[in-house]
């Protein structure tokens, strides 16, 4: 990745946006930063990984000359070359989790915690989640209804469950057929809709949940996860409806997942309570408490 200044943006009222375009070894990003100032970095293909070895200049320019939309953007452009902006650089995976999210004192919210994709806004709800988390451990823990590691453990537990299904569902999202040509393939497949289709799809990859699949065994989260990857790639696989109509990616139980802690928080913070059936994540776990503002026993 490299930042360019005098790059162009896209027409008014979206100049601000940021851009994604697919090419034969990857897809880029183009991030406009200020009015001059544009992060533009390219993903590539494992095929395609040699191609950053060596001159890091050469390689990215040409990776642009190859990707028609941000050569174009790009054509008026020059590269910044001095100060902090000034470097090329090349990360090996961008996706990581800390090993442990807290410690007396201190606790790690957002993309300091964990990081899984820069496309979708998943990091958004998670850094969102993860505040609402941590401010119910706080309270939790400076108002002396529990001890600051029952309160942490629990946000701790939480975040990681949330963080693990966005994780499945970008690997099955990206992974479902790995012998095909295209990086992309999955994304233009999943959004090859009718307007509705593709506005439930940018709802889904903004949204969050939170489910009981990582607090299994290895051997049945393992048979799970293949089951929803299968059931989620078949869903995809179904052709338009003759009125083109588009699959309903509802349907299917990893997306119903994903979304389930999100819808949770919206109709706890339209109602003000709780819903009925949510219990804790494990035995002597917490729930939140009417207000969503602390945490509090079961049954409470």
């Amino acid at each position: 990745m490299g930042y360019f200044s005098g790059g162009k943006g896209l027409p008014a009222p979206y100049s601000g946006n940021i851009l994604c375009a697919a090419f034969n070894s990857g897809w880029f990003w183009y991030i406009p930063l200020t009015d001059e100032l544009t992060s533009v970095g390219a993903v590539l293909r494992r095929d395609a990984l040699e191609r950053v070895q060596g001159d890091r200049e050469k390689a990215l320019m040409g990776l642009i000359d190859e990707c028609p939309l941000i050569a174009e953007y790009l054509s008026e452009a020059r590269r910044v070359e001095s100060g902090p902006y000034g470097e090329i650089r090349v990360r090996k995976d961008y996706s990581y989790c800390q090993d442990t999210f807290w410690r007396p004192g201190m606790v790690l919210v957002g993309d300091a915690a964990c990081f899984i994709d820069p496309v979708f806004s998943s990091g958004v709800h998670l850094a969102t989640y993860s505040g609402l988390l941590a401010a119910r451990s706080i309270n939790s823990s400076l108002s002396g209804d529990f001890e600051e590691t029952k309160c942490f453990e629990e946000y701790e537990l939480r975040y990681r469950n949330e963080y693990s299904l966005f994780h499945d569902f970008l690997v099955a999202f990206y992974d479902m057929h790995q012998d095909e040509d295209s990086y992309f393939w999955t994304a233009k497949k999943v959004m090859n809709s009718s307007a509705p289709g593709l506005e439930s799809f940018v709802e889904l990859v903004g949204g969050g949940a939170s489910h009981e699949s990582g607090l299994v065994n290895a051997t049945s989260y393992t048979e799970q996860r293949e089951s929803t990857f299968r059931e989620f790639s078949e869903l995809a696989d179904r052709p338009a409806g003759e009125s083109g109509t588009d699959r309903d990616l509802f349907d299917s139980t990893l997306v119903q997942s994903v979304l389930e802690e999100g819808a949770k928080i919206q109709v706890h913070a339209a109602l003000g309570d709780v819903d009925d059936d949510e219990g804790p994540l494990r035995d002597g776990g917490l729930v939140p408490s009417a207000d969503g503002m602390r945490w509090a026993e079961f049954g409470y």
